[in-house]
């Protein structure tokens, strides 16, 4: 028996998707783990991640506070904003988040954290959706025989630490 999960944002709804596996939720107090058959529950969401894994994906969205109501197997959101992690571009949320760092440091004050930590969830989102990119981007050549390439066997390195033959003692 899956999971519904709706997300809605005061410009429309954002997100549906009828038949999750389980879900990660960002709430003011911690994140909250829901599978089928969860507790009802209502809560304030946070600034964070929302992670809702399906059955062949995991969908990543970034979620700004709202409230969130957990039943038996649906889970309604009322986000305050939200946005998908695809949709985000890492050099302008680099930009962004140290745009914050700076504004925080000068000024600091509730609004300028809440600043600070939506640009740092955005850029990790946006760092994680292009890295997870990248193994689909390139994929190596075949070899001769047609057969996937195999990384040849390297021997370990010895890990024993460099000692020095005379300790270093300080002469004054």
């Amino acid at each position: 028996m899956p999971i519904s999960v709706d997300l809605i944002t005061p410009e429309r709804r954002f997100f549906y998707e009828p038949a999750a596996e389980s879900l990660l939720v960002p709430t003011a107090q911690g994140q909250i783990g829901v599978f089928v058959g969860h507790v009802p529950l209502i809560a304030l969401l946070g600034v964070g991640e929302l992670r809702v894994r399906k059955a062949d994906a995991e969908e990543s969205i970034a979620v700004y506070g709202g409230i969130v109501r957990i039943g038996c197997d649906q889970v309604t959101l009322l986000a305050d904003s939200a946005e998908f992690a695809y949709d985000l571009d890492y050099e302008s949320c680099y930009l962004a988040r140290l745009a914050a760092e700076a504004d925080f440091q000068s000024r600091p004050s509730p609004e300028t954290r809440y600043a600070l930590r939506c640009a740092a969830l955005r850029e990790r989102l946006a760092r994680r959706a292009l890295t997870s990119a990248l193994p689909r981007l390139y994929t190596p050549p075949p070899s001769a025989n047609g057969l996937p390439r195999i990384a040849p066997l390297v021997p370990r390195a010895s890990f024993e630490p460099d000692v020095p033959e005379k300790p270093f003692i300080k002469e004054d």
